[in-house]
């Protein structure tokens, strides 16, 4: 059994965050063949279902960078959580250092009401001035993250501990630079903690062994499969661990330099159907060398 890794923003999903009718054909194709397709994702599993659903595809999930596996009927496969204990220690340091930050649970991603309004001020004032490609991308982007299914506006972290809930991941956002790279420093240095970034704007945390390449391999060891003949897709420094794991890794047309140097080859870009060139191109590939 082969699998199909794909990324969500900026892979699978085009400007409108919506998944375009010619990758959900050749999502369906990939199935009919016999491919498990997996959705690999930094977004909680169930805005990902979401997404899915009203695609009409039914993939296996990975969630919140490799820390939920879910079944394709919903069924959860693996979840690995952060602490209480450590999520406070998290919240207060971002709280105390004005971050905007999201914290994923099996149930919501929770978030300051006023941070959030402050957040989207911020990217509202950034479309107006004159930015140059790459900043408007980063905008965008940062814009389009406000279209996740789940949210629960509250008024402090304090909160956020009151839920019984599990804790995934944590994302903080800044378009400071400066900043993200204290905040990477800051928690990266904690050896229980592993810090990846989907977007020129945010760094993301999970637990140490939580990540999209580990995850992909305990599920194709649940599944028997093979990582021989698996391929990943994606665009970001979040996607590198299960690049690492498949002898096929696809960098998005999209994707900065960095990370198509460690791919093995690019397809196009997430507004050109990358994914649907990429998955026709390995299954004919596939097919031919097996």
């Amino acid at each position: 059994m082969s699998f199909i890794a794909i990324d969500l923003d900026g892979t699978l999903l085009n400007e409108q965050n919506e998944i375009s009718e010619e990758n959900i054909k050749a999502i369906q194709y990939a199935q009919d063949r016999g491919f498990e397709v997996v959705i690999s994702t930094g977004r909680a599993y169930f805005d990902v279902q979401t997404i899915c659903k009203r695609a009409g595809i039914v993939p296996l999930i990975i969630g919140t960078n490799g820390a939920t596996i879910h079944s394709k009927d919903g069924k959860v496969l693996s979840s690995i959580t952060i602490s209480k204990v450590r999520v406070e220690s998290i919240l207060k340091w971002l709280d105390e250092r004005d971050y905007y930050y999201e914290v994923f649970t099996n149930k919501a991603i929770y978030t300051l009401k006023k941070r959030r309004e402050h957040f989207y001020q911020e990217i509202q004032s950034l479309k107006e001035t004159d930015l140059d490609t790459d900043r408007k991308e980063v905008v965008a982007a940062a814009e389009r993250q406000f279209e996740q299914f789940g949210y629960v506006l509250v008024e402090n972290y304090h909160d956020i501990l009151k839920q019984e809930e599990e804790y995934f991941n944590i994302l903080a956002c800044s378009f400071d630079q400066k900043k993200l790279a204290e905040g990477w420093n800051q928690f990266n240095m904690i050896d229980e903690l592993r810090v990846v970034s989907s977007a020129d704007h945010n760094i993301e945390i999970t637990n140490k062994r939580a990540s999209k390449g580990n995850a992909l391999e305990k599920l194709t060891f649940m599944m028997n499969g093979s990582l021989e003949q698996s391929m990943a897709i994606g665009d970001s420094n979040n996607d590198l661990s299960m690049f690492e794991k498949v002898r096929h890794s696809v960098a998005m047309g999209n994707a900065k330099d960095d990370i198509k140097a460690v791919c093995t080859t690019t397809t196009l870009k997430n507004i050109d159907n990358g994914v649907a060139h990429a998955i026709y191109r390995y299954i004919e590939n596939f097919v031919v060398h097996k």
